[in-house]
């Protein structure tokens, strides 16, 4: 099995301005993932023993390296994927539709099972989807999506969408770069593309051993500051980033993730994502404990929710 080099420019920008934050190794992934969902992912790391998490010093980009995407059998053996990836009242679909008219021809980018598409109503709508099961479900509703990705799809589209959308997606992505080039291939000058991603500025998702958050599951973390340096990579305008706040059903989470993380790397390196101590787990253990019978709930007034929303323009 062939081992896969370290990535030595970043994957968005292409410079190679990049710094390790953290060498993690693939078993201690692995062991993540058996504990917390009973799924083993070994095989998905190739051969390699040890993964970096990098930064890039010019656009802000964080990234796993080498770059090693899920396979379709990993998501396959996700319990209940459809709940992961197809809710259909996300954040971002309601902010997305403020920036939609129903004369736009829309074009989605991980349709799901079209759930976004009744709720934009739009009378043209095209939506891209890789999941045959998502297809099939979006076809019993009257949607048909069509089984490409957006580089192929690019070739014979150029120009011809009002708007682009994509929630949830670009943190998969191999090649993020290609990706959004795409994407703005597609757009008529003026056009807009709205990204939804998880929120790497936010406590919710950027906690220590976030199970999901690592490969083979995301493959990037994307921070507000990455998303407004587009301006400088891509030919757009940025129009707005905007956060999530927290949902009343994720504040004991949003308590439980801060305490314990501030309260670890009072021992620990700072800017570690990962820790497969013991020490770790009584932490945690010790700070749930705490929060259950103390009833500790922290304020999360105008604090980042799970998923940053930006709206580009193109120019």
């Amino acid at each position: 099995m062939e081992i896969l080099k370290m990535s030595d420019t970043c994957i968005l920008c292409k410079s190679d301005r990049l710094k390790t934050v953290q060498k993690i190794k693939a078993s201690d992934i692995n062991d993540l993932y058996v504990r917390d969902l009973d799924v083993d992912v070994l095989l998905e790391f190739k051969g390699n023993k040890e993964i970096e998490y990098k930064e890039c010093s010019n656009c802000h980009l964080h990234f796993f390296s080498p770059v090693l995407t899920g396979s379709p059998k990993f998501y396959e053996s996700l319990l209940k994927p459809e709940e992961f990836y197809y809710k259909d009242d996300r954040y971002e679909f309601f902010l997305a539709k403020k920036h939609i008219n129903k004369t736009d021809k829309v074009l989605e980018i991980g349709s799901g099972s079209g759930h976004f598409s009744q709720i934009i109503n739009v009378d043209d709508y095209t939506g891209l989807e890789y999941n045959d099961k998502a297809i099939a479900d979006a076809k019993e509703k009257g949607i048909q999506l069509i089984k490409k990705p957006i580089e192929d799809f690019a070739i014979e589209h150029e120009n011809e969408f009002d708007v682009v959308c994509s929630f949830q997606v670009l943190e998969h992505v191999e090649n993020p770069h290609d990706y959004i080039e795409s994407s703005l291939k597609v757009l008529k000058k003026g056009g807009l593309i709205i990204f939804g991603v998880p929120s790497a500025d936010s406590i919710l998702t950027d906690n220590i051993n976030h199970t999901l958050n690592f490969p083979p599951h995301h493959i990037t973390r994307w921070y507000n500051k990455t998303f407004q340096g587009f301006e400088n990579i891509f030919n757009v305008e940025l129009v707005s980033v905007n956060n999530e706040p927290v949902s009343d059903r994720l504040k004991k989470s949003y308590t439980l993730n801060l305490l314990t993380n501030r309260v670890y790397k009072i021992f620990s390196s700072k800017g570690i994502i990962m820790s497969n101590t013991s020490r770790f787990r009584f932490v945690k253990k010790l700070v749930k404990k705490m929060i259950n019978v103390f009833g500790i709930r922290l304020n999360t007034k105008n604090k980042k929710g799970e998923a940053v929303i930006v709206v580009l323009r193109k120019k």
